[in-house]
């Protein structure tokens, strides 16, 4: 079992401090939720282990080898692709067919032809998320990806989720979320802090 170790890690934004002597070693399995309050670091935790910043100073290890998928908070669909395209964008050529079961993942199946503009806020929250686990990878780094999904649904998916034989890490607001997976790491607002 693969294992992810941060150590003395600190990253700074100009002269804010966001992560300040950060440590935290856990198993890269099942799902993990990592929550706090707004600003205390839980998005540039992700960034860091996706290799989209590079931290002042610590170590980041276990995952160097690994392929990574990240949602970013942001849904980033493409205007002119539909539901079901924006699928099989990500699909390789011996994988296509798999398409209807991401959508039926998401619970989008009845709306595979529609655009982006045609979507609510938490539709289009659900075709990122199954975009980026239709893409794959060893491992999955999901930044709230539950934002403006009902709960009844958010249920649904968070078990579909918890199925999956890839690691995730998400980072949430909900405290439902946080219960419904495995481990659970709680940012406070001091810089860095952290228990699990």
């Amino acid at each position: 079992m693969s294992v992810l170790c941060i150590e003395n890690l600190t990253f700074s934004y100009a002269n804010r401090t966001v992560l300040d002597q950060f440590s935290l070693t856990i198993p890269l399995t099942g799902l993990t939720a990592i929550s706090g309050p707004s600003g205390c670091g839980k998005t540039t935790l992700l960034r860091l282990l996706a290799g989209l910043e590079k931290p002042v100073r610590g170590t980041i290890t276990g995952i160097s080898q690994k392929r990574i998928a990240i949602l970013f908070q942001e849904d980033r669909l493409l205007p002119w692709r539909t539901v079901r395209q924006h699928i099989l964008d990500v699909l390789p050529n011996d994988r296509r067919e798999d398409a209807d079961s991401w959508l039926t993942f998401a619970e989008l199946k009845d709306s595979a032809d529609l655009y982006p503009a045609e979507l609510s806020g938490g539709m289009a929250r659900r075709l990122a998320l199954a975009r980026c686990c239709a893409l794959g990878g060893d491992l999955l780094l999901l930044d709230e990806p539950f934002a403006g999904v009902d709960a009844e649904r958010r249920a649904r998916i968070i078990e579909r989720l918890s199925r999956q034989c890839v690691p995730m890490l998400l980072t949430t607001h909900e405290p439902d979320v946080v219960k419904a997976c495995q481990r659970q790491i709680i940012l406070d607002e001091s810089p860095g802090s952290w228990k699990h």
